[in-house]
């Protein structure tokens, strides 16, 4: 049973939280009879509550339970006479709030507290419902266990999943993980992929954890939420609560984590990382693309963008006719390789890609003549388009590349280390190069819209709401760049 006071007029007044350490209270007609000693309640810390025959004290303040009155002070005051608790009741215990109402659906202003609190503290109710943790515990590791669970299943959602060990929550949870959360939530990789200073640990979700996130996005959308006035800003959009039922999981937790308010639906503000003169990163950059066209966004894609942008860096792109073929007509050169793979084509769209940018070529090829004839012309093309890339381009991409990782020998410690070898990667130089360029088509792609603010960067892509005749953008593009690409709408 829950329970909670917080006197309205007395900010000296404890709130009185959970009980834990498998005590039970029972209220009947307004009572509240405590029936332990000493009682150990929570009061955004860990209090313990000493009784002295009808007397209770709290640190240095004396306080009586009579008739279903908390007396304090000389001050009688009525204490509920509830025996459940709300959703949201139990979302504001665990965010330090009293309870100063008898209205079990009070209306929740989710612009008092941040995303990740909130999303934190559902998580930390998601597991004890679920019985991975308990009460038999202080209340500030229970909120730290949902504080570094939600992290570290965020940092997955958003990129490749690899995350390094220095980070604060993995950390928490190498050294403080007393319940061994960690190998229950989340899988690890094969730890031959994993190279000190090199390759940090990737992690997976395990099925307890997405049920642990399915549970609490239940547990947060029981809740009704106060309307907010917003000043909207350009990229700004909103999620229905309906579309977050029906969204994939892991993109409904990274638009949540990046909301500002509700407005009939939660209010997504994009936090945009732009350093690299590359590419923008962003929530709408790490949901996937069905969920952007749910959303309502118009997918304005550059066909191909590596490859002809790369056509057009080169002195005599005849000489790279595997490269020019996917460029002419990229729907029949995937098709063919596919074929030869007995792969899908989004296999082969990804494996092209990983093609240009690899250092070594995967056995697999061997098998994938044209996958590996069209990895050996990448090898010539990266060093052409690196050699003659502008200065101003070169130095930003040298700025940053990944380093060439040196596999040496420790004889002391029995083990390969890994060391800064003082050179750039070559793939990785070569990225940098052509994203460049690619930054200046999206710009030119953005100013074809009536407000460019509001259109999202994907990488190769923009997203908008807007419809354009995707000619109009090609145009633009070459008129602007001197790039002819060719520009898809879906």
């Amino acid at each position: 049973m829950y329970s909670t006071y917080l006197a309205p007029d007395n900010k000296n007044v404890p709130a009185l939280r959970e009980h834990i350490n498998g005590i039970v209270c029972t209220r009947e007609s307004g009572t509240f009879p405590i029936i332990a000693d000493p009682l150990h309640l929570y009061v955004k810390g860990d209090v313990t509550i000493r009784r002295v025959n009808n007397t209770y004290y709290f640190r240095d303040r004396a306080f009586e339970i009579k008739d279903g009155s908390l007396i304090i002070d000389g001050k009688r005051i009525t204490l509920p006479t509830r025996t459940t608790i709300s959703t949201v009741e139990r979302l504001m215990l665990s965010l330090g709030m009293g309870i100063l109402t008898e209205d079990v659906n009070a209306v929740f202003d989710i612009t008092e507290h941040s995303a990740r609190s909130i999303l934190s503290s559902m998580t930390t109710l998601a597991m004890r419902d679920l019985g991975i943790i308990t009460n038999n515990m202080r209340f500030a590791k229970l909120i730290k266990y949902g504080e570094v669970v939600f992290d570290t299943y965020l940092m997955i959602a958003r990129g490749s999943g690899r995350i390094k060990a220095t980070n604060p929550s993995i950390r928490w949870l190498n050294e403080v993980d007393t319940l061994q959360l960690k190998s229950k939530l989340f899988s690890t990789s094969d730890h031959r992929s994993y190279q000190a200073g090199v390759h940090s640990m990737q992690y997976e979700p395990t099925p307890l954890a997405e049920m642990v996130f399915q549970t609490a996005l239940t547990l947060l959308l029981a809740i009704d939420f106060k309307e907010n006035e917003i000043i909207p800003q350009p990229l700004d959009f909103v999620v229905p609560i309906g579309l977050l039922r029906e969204i994939r999981l892991r993109d409904t937790m990274l638009l949540l984590a990046d909301y500002v308010g509700y407005n009939n639906g939660f209010v997504i503000r994009p936090t945009l990382k732009d350093d690299q003169h590359s590419r923008v990163y962003s929530v709408f950059t790490s949901i996937g693309s069905e969920t952007r066209k749910r959303l309502g966004f118009i997918n304005y894609d550059i066909g191909s963008a590596l490859q002809a942008i790369c056509m057009h860096l080169v002195v005599d792109p005849s000489k790279y006719p595997l490269h020019q073929q996917l460029v002419n007509d990229r729907r029949r050169f995937r098709t063919q390789i596919a074929d030869e793979a007995n792969e899908d084509i989004a296999w082969v769209k990804e494996e092209l890609t990983s093609a240009d940018n690899r250092e070594d070529m995967p056995k697999r090829y061997n098998t994938i003549p044209t996958l590996k004839a069209y990895f050996e012309e990448a090898l010539v093309l990266r060093k052409e388009v690196i050699g003659s890339a502008e200065s101003t381009i070169l130095d930003r991409a040298m700025e940053y590349a990944k380093p060439e990782w040196i596999k040496v020998w420790d004889e002391a410690e029995k083990k390969y280390d890994f060391i800064d070898s003082g050179r750039k990667k070559e793939s990785s130089i070569f990225f940098f190069i052509w994203t460049q360029w690619e930054r200046q088509i999206r710009e030119v792609m953005m100013s074809c819209f009536d407000n460019p603010y509001a259109c999202h960067q994907v990488h190769d892509a923009i997203y908008s709401r807007q419809i354009i005749d995707p000619k109009v953008i090609e145009a633009a593009v070459l008129e602007q760049t001197g790039f002819k690409v060719q520009i898809s709408a879906e």
